[in-house]
């Protein structure tokens, strides 16, 4: 056993003009000048005698090494090298935010409108997972002891909403669709994303894949709005691009003919006006008015409330319940009712497609007979380059041909196709004033006279669009 000498004063070699130290770690054996004035030469062979002696087994060097700290390093044992701490390891790079106020626990709906960006996430998605700890690597002292590392320690990892582990609870999984952050270093999805003011630029434009995006304020000119499922907006959007996946629901005003509203889902809205344009694949609901706007609209289109309609252009899948349609001015307000919109797009696509087709070969076959006419008075004179013009215009007129009668086929089907959806009616509670225009498949009927609580329909008999008073019942449903 070393003797205690060693840890100490040191022991004492050649008649004490060396001193063989070690370290209180037993990892460092170390010789200095001892008290001697001559000057002596560390004799190697006696100092390994006595390092043997002591015990000093492990780490001997083949040549001491001169310390910068003065004396010469004999031995050096191994230090453990100590266990890391788990880790955790991003595979999504979170939103960061901390102790955001929670608006209702219940509902895990917390305010982020300092958290500038989102970070959507699909559910399923691999977020984060623990590395575990490592235990270490064991040392060896200068006596040949191992010396034990000290593990790496375990980190408990604090989780919030929206999320999922898996069985060995390392990895952290997205539990549905939304936005993933860290909140005081515990990852969360949540699938709601609020903010409480308007949309500025401190908020910038909102790409969300959440379920629902809430806006406590307006939406200003130039934003964009974006949400895989619902949106909900207290106030109004002015000029502005909305976006739902879902349903669209806008308590104020939707104003400015650079505002777009579209929705798979339901629309409703308070009041429109000035030229906003609002696709709904399902119903549109106008609590208020629609002055001057245009609709493309999946199912029905209901005004029934204070329901005011004047001016505008809509196209409806479904039927049409309107308090007031038109104005006593005599506004032009258009309805085409009972018209699937991705049908009416693919018509109005289709024949503009026709007309320019048409055009074209009109202008082809009118070159060709300018160019023959040509050819047949100047006879060998007639120039090559037109000549190879003549020619490429032959060529293309069986090909325009062709596209202008597979086009006259589909704009023919698409017709008959539009002519036969007529089932559906325009029921105004109020009054329908002079100026309105309904369009009933291939139908259009005028309206050029005032009438109250009617039924604007389609009468298959006559081929003609009718109108009839309103039934109790059906004053009743709108009542």
């Amino acid at each position: 056993m070393a003797s205690e000498k060693l840890f100490k004063g040191g022991l004492p070699l050649q008649e004490g003009a060396f001193l063989l130290k070690v370290s209180k770690e037993r990892l460092l054996a170390v010789v200095v000048p001892g008290e001697s004035e001559e000057a002596v030469e560390l004799k190697r062979e006696e100092l390994r005698r006595v390092m043997e002696e002591e015990g000093i087994v492990h780490g001997v060097l083949p040549e001491p090494a001169v310390r910068s700290s003065g004396g010469l390093c004999v031995a050096q044992g191994l230090a453990p090298i100590h266990g890391e701490d788990s880790k955790v390891k991003m595979h999504v790079k979170p939103a960061v935010v901390r102790s955001p106020k929670v608006k209702d626990p219940e509902r895990d709906q917390v305010d982020f409108r300092e958290l500038g960006s989102i970070v959507n996430v699909d559910k399923g998605r691999l977020l984060l997972e623990i590395i575990p700890p490592t235990p270490g690597t064991p040392g060896k002292d200068l006596f040949g002891a191992e010396i034990p590392p000290k593990p790496g320690k375990e980190r408990k990892l604090k989780r919030g909403p929206g999320i999922t582990l898996s069985s060995n609870e390392r990895k952290v999984f997205a539990d549905c669709d939304g936005k993933f952050v860290m909140v005081d270093g515990r990852p969360a999805v949540y699938e709601e994303h609020v903010v409480n003011g308007d949309i500025d630029m401190s908020v910038g434009n909102i790409a969300f894949g959440g379920k629902l995006l809430v806006v406590h304020g307006e939406v200003p000119p130039g934003f964009s709005l974006k949400c895989r499922g619902d949106i909900m907006i207290d106030r109004g959007v002015h000029n502005s691009l909305v976006m739902a996946g879902g349903k669209l629901t806008v308590a104020g005003s939707v104003v400015g003919e650079e505002t777009v509203l579209r929705a798979k889902g339901d629309v409703e809205i308070a009041f429109m006006e000035n030229g906003p344009c609002v696709e709904a694949g399902g119903n549109l609901l106008i609590r208020e008015s629609s002055i001057q706007c245009q609709g493309l609209v999946g199912g029905n289109f209901y005004a029934r409330g204070k329901g005011v309609v004047v001016g505008g252009k809509y196209i409806v899948g479904g039927s049409v319940y309107v308090r007031e349609l038109g104005s006593e001015a005599e506004v032009q307000t258009n309805f085409h009712v009972g018209v699937v919109p991705t049908l009416q797009g693919r018509k109005q696509k289709v024949d503009e497609d026709l007309r320019l087709w048409a055009e074209r070969l009109n202008e082809i076959i009118k070159n060709i007979s300018t160019l023959e006419k040509m050819k047949k008075e100047q006879g060998g004179g007639f120039p090559q380059e037109r000549t190879t013009m003549l020619q490429k215009y032959k060529l293309a007129m069986p090909k325009a041909m062709d596209r202008v009668n597979a086009l006259t086929e589909q704009a023919n089907a698409l017709e008959a196709e539009l002519e036969q959806m007529v089932a559906e009616s325009v029921f105004v509670y109020g009054t329908i004033h002079p100026g309105a225009v309904i369009s009933i498949g291939s139908a259009t009927r005028f309206v050029t006279s005032e009438e109250e609580q009617s039924v604007v329909y389609f009468d298959r008999e006559s081929r003609q669009i009718l109108i009839r008073k309103m039934s109790a019942e059906e004053q009743a449903a709108g009542a």
